[in-house]
Formats: structure tokens, C-alpha cells, sequence
């Protein structure tokens, strides 16, 4: 509101003063829209007039004294009320006091202490009314919500809990405000039946929502149910903290299972993250970096890098394609079986009777066992993609199947850059669904092996499609091209720089996202 053009209502009995006091006003800036010579007729022509303010003479003729006509406007409009009077006296006073005035003006007044109270009280009122109705707003809001809400202070004392935490907790706000917060609500890790803290304390220490599930809330008489809660902190309009705001929602089955299951998706990738190669891991004739960025929900990539004999390492990557239980549990399946160690059930090393005892299959013959070790029936087996490769130290030959999966590159010494296209077709099922590049997956018998040369300190990049394929907020796909271009702007580095620059170039073309699938990279440098 333009306080300068505001419209008040003058209440005098004394007509020439109210014209003194109208030509005032106008000389001010306001507007008046109406002189009332009485509390009757004031009262009669409030809402039809709906002034800003009332200046009224605290003593008139009349049925209705000021005081009374003050009463009665505040009961039909809500408007800030300035008293004129030339009595001070302590119980003419107390009597208006009752009114909620906004201020008094003795008279006789001078012009510029009355446009200054007129202003103070304008602004006054409405900034009270701008926090009146947000909060009738914010309590009818709370009070319409299904979910628990309870509103505490910074030291941790109830100041509001809504009908929905009245039902919840089993106590009314007159019961519980302002009491102890953990004096009224009780919660239990759900698995542990350990006590949690309650009130949290990362909104108030640290200024930020946190989000915990999986917990028990013990009611009255018994009652325990499964909740889950979210903590945010309150800030005053200057920033200052004052409180935090809890949201509490009872957990049925389906949320109950839910959890079960995100919680045992972060077990299986911890697990998938510790099935990788170590940091340290030793590799004769090549160095090894490697990364991997999880998918939210659950991923299917694996990757691994061995030595097979003392003249061979092999290497691969493979990706089980939709993501969740079934992609994760089945790519650390076949993470087991691409191993050298036929004692554990590795199918990479081939066990002899005669000497050497042993043989490195080729990477076909290991694409076909894997074909034929999962896919013999037409069962509900998912479908992978693969690059398999051996590496021979003294010559620096690569032998490579690739089923489906994203083309590896390669990389010169000198820095060239060269994209192996994606050959046949992914593992599966002969009548499964198409998920490669090709017509349809394939047993892995079909799978051609090809050949390459790394030289000294030649690279060699292994990708999954995850990576290629991970978009931005704009939708879209990071590309081959671009991991290319950043292979290649990253020649001069070590092969640990290289990689992690690649890293976090994915991470920031996510843009903090989380990763709808798993996108990973493996690297190796013959030296």
C-alpha cells in the first residue's frame, strides 16, 4: 500500500475541527473519503467507505463514544484505530486500551507529529497483518495435511503440532507445547531398536533438511508405528535461525518394502564397488585406472583387469542392461565367473592334466562358454553386453570380442585417437528381446575375436553405455565424441589424470544428477 495515498476516516463531533483536520490530512497527501460526526455514523459507513485508518476523538456526543465506535468498527473491518483526545487521564485510557489502538494524539497536535504516527501506525498494521494472515495460512495449511507436522524451537521445546500429530502422537497441543521435544516424541531405529535423537540436530548446526526412514515412533498405551520424517530448519526473514519444522508420515507395507529394497541396492553396490579392481593392483606390463559412478537405483556394470599367466592379462567390461536388483546381482555373477581361478569357478584359465596344467582361453571361447552357461534354455536371464580382451606382454597383441557393447578406444603414444565400432550382437537368450546393435542377442557362439597392437605406452579405454549415453539437464547424451575429445585433450597427463579428468567431466555434465544407470570406464597403458 502507498501510505501517501492512504484513506482515512475522520470521527469529530466538532464540525470546523474535522474540517481542520480533513484540510490537514489532504495537505498530507491522504485522501478522506468521509467526515462522521458521530460514533453511530462511523460505525454505519465503515465497510461502505473501507478506510486505511481511523483518526476518532476518543470523547463524542452521542449514543456511542469513540471508545464504544472504535469496539465496534474493529468488530466489522479490520483497521488500525488513532485516537484523538485532549484527555490523558489514566482511566479514559485504560478504557480505549481495550480497543487495540494503534496510538493517541493529544490535542491541540502539530501537523508533523500527527503525519508521523499516522505513518508508523500504518506501516505497524500492515506488517501485523501480513504476519497474521501467513500464519492463518501456514495453520490452515498444517492443519488440512495428512502428514505429522511439529514445530519446535531452537532449544528443542514444542511450539505446534497439527491435528494429524495430535492422531499420531495420541496428546493435544495444549498437552505438549512447550514441552521437551524428545519428552514427546520417541523414536526407534527400526532393525537395531536403538533410541534415535530426536530432536536431529543438522538443521539447526549445520542449516540444512535431512530425511531419515526406517524408524519406529512409540505412541501412548503401547503403540508403536512405522514413520518416516523429514527436519528443516526455520529461518527469520534476516537468516537467523529459530527453530526446526518436523514432517512425520506413518509407513505402510509398500513403503516398508520399499526401503528394504533401496537399502539393499546400496548393500549390493558396496558390494560391486569392492568386487573392482584395488588401487594398487599390480599388473604386469600395463598400469590400470579405473572408475565407476553408481546408478541411483541399483546398476549392472562390472569391470576387471588380471593377470591370466605370467605372459597374458585379461581385461574386461560388461553391463547388464535396466538397472536394479536383478542388473546388479547378475553383473557380480558374472564378475565371478571372469576370473583365472577355475578353483572359484573362473572360466578364463582353461585346467590341463598335462604340463603347463593350464591354458588362456581366447576371448570367443569365453563369450561362448558364458553364452552357453546362462542361455542354454530360453529362460528369464537378462541379457548383457560384453568387451573381452587379452593382452599378450611380449608383443603388445590385444585379442578383443566385443558383444554389444560400447567400441573400446585406442590411443597412440603419439596421442591419436581411434573408436572401435560395437560388433555383434549382446549375450542372451537365441529368441530374447533386441538390446543390441544388432538383430537380436546371441548365445555367444556367433561372437568373431579381432585383433589390435598396443605399443609402448599405448592406451586403451573401455566404456560402459552408461557413460556414452548419460544425459545432461538439457537432455543430452555425453557421446563417444566427447569422451574422444576428452581422451585426447588429456594425452599429456599420466593415465590416473586422464581418468580422473574424464570422471569428473561425466560428473559435471550430470550436473549433480544422480546416474540413471551405472557409467563406468576401464583404462589400461601397455609399458
Amino acid at each position: 500500500m502507498n501510505m501517501s495515498k492512504a484513506r482515512i476516516m475522520v470521527v469529530e463531533d466538532e464540525g470546523v475541527t474535522a474540517l481542520q483536520i480533513r484540510e490537514s490530512l489532504e495537505s498530507m497527501g491522504y485522501d478522506v473519503p468521509l467526515i462522521a460526526l458521530t460514533g453511530e455514523e462511523a460505525v454505519d459507513k465503515v465497510l461502505e467507505t473501507e478506510p486505511d485508518l481511523v483518526l476518532m476523538d476518543i470523547k463524542l456526543t452521542g449514543r456511542l463514544s469513540g471508545i464504544d465506535a472504535a469496539h465496534k468498527i474493529r468488530g466489522r473491518l479490520d483497521v488500525p484505530v488513532i485516537y484523538l483526545t485532549a484527555f490523558s487521564d489514566e482511566e479514559t485510557l485504560a478504557l480505549a486500551q481495550v480497543t487495540d489502538p494503534e496510538g493517541y494524539v493529544l490535542k491541540p497536535f502539530e501537523d508533523k507529529s500527527l503525519h508521523a504516527i499516522i505513518e508508523m501506525s500504518l506501516s505497524r498494521h500492515q506488517h501485523a497483518r501480513q504476519v497474521r494472515e501467513s500464519g492463518m495460512w501456514m495453520s490452515a495449511l498444517a492443519d488440512s495435511m495428512t502428514e505429522a507436522v511439529l514445530i519446535c524451537d531452537a532449544k528443542g521445546y514444542v511450539k505446534f503440532i497439527n491435528p494429524a500429530a495430535e492422531a499420531l502422537i495420541g496428546k493435544r497441543l495444549r498437552e505438549v507445547q512447550e514441552m521437551r521435544t524428545c519428552d514427546v516424541v520417541s523414536l526407534l531405529d527400526t532393525e537395531t531398536r536403538t533410541p534415535l535423537p530426536f530432536p536431529v540436530t543438522e538443521p539447526l548446526l549445520e542449516g540444512r533438511s535431512t530425511m531419515r526412514g526406517n524408524c519406529s515412533l512409540r505412541a501412548g498405551e503401547g503403540r508403536e508405528y512405522p514413520v518416516e520424517f523429514t527436519a528443516s530448519p526455520l529461518r527469520s526473514p534476516e537468516g537467523t535461525l529459530f527453530g526446526i519444522l518436523y514432517v512425520l508420515r506413518r509407513t505402510g507395507e509398500r513403503e516398508i518394502v520399499h526401503g528394504r529394497v533401496l537399502r539393499e541396492l546400496d548393500a549390493l553396490s558396496r558390494l560391486q564397488k569392492r568386487s573392482l579392481p584395488s588401487g594398487d593392483a599390480a599388473i604386469p606390463g600395463a598400469s590400470l585406472q579405473w572408475f565407476l559412478l553408481p546408478a541411483q537405483f541399483g546398476g549392472g556394470d562390472a569391470l576387471g583387469c588380471m593377470p591370466l599367466d605370467d605372459g597374458h592379462v585379461g581385461f574386461y567390461s560388461l553391463t547388464v542392461p535396466g538397472g536394479g536388483l536383478l542388473s546388479a546381482m547378475f553383473s557380480l555373477l558374472l564378475g565371478m565367473f571372469l576370473t583365472p581361478s577355475f578353483e572359484r569357478g573362473g572360466i578364463l584359465v582353461e585346467k590341463l592334466c598335462a604340463e603347463p596344467g593350464h591354458r588362456v582361453l581366447t576371448p570367443a571361447e569365453v563369450a561362448q562358454l558364458l553364452g552357453k552357461r546362462f542361455f542354454l534354455k530360453n529362460e528369464a536371464t537378462p541379457p548383457f553386453t560384453l568387451v573381452y580382451g587379452v593382452l599378450e606382454n611380449a608383443t603388445g597383441t590385444v585379442s578383443l570380442v566385443r558383444a554389444g557393447h560400447p567400441g573400446p578406444i585406442s590411443q597412440s603414444a603419439d596421442g591419436m585417437v581411434h573408436l572401435l565400432k560395437p560388433d555383434g550382437q549382446a549375450i542372451g537368450p537365441a529368441n530374447g528381446p533386441a538390446v543390441g546393435p544388432a538383430n537380436g542377442p546371441a548365445s555367444g557362439a556367433e561372437l568373431k575375436m579381432e585383433t589390435l597392437h598396443l605399443g609402448r605406452n599405448d592406451r586403451l579405454f573401455l566404456c560402459s553405455d552408461g557413460l556414452v549415453s548419460c544425459q545432461n539437464r538439457a537432455g543430452q547424451p555425453f557421446s563417444p565424441e566427447r569422451l574422444m575429445q576428452g581422451i585426447s585433450a588429456s594425452r599429456r597427463k599420466s593415465l590416473r589424470d586422464a581418468v580422473a579428468d574424464i570422471r569428473e567431466e561425466v560428473a559435471q555434465w550430470r550436473g549433480g544428477e544422480p546416474f540413471a544407470a551405472d557409467a563406468s570406464i576401464l583404462a589400461l597403458e601397455r609399458e
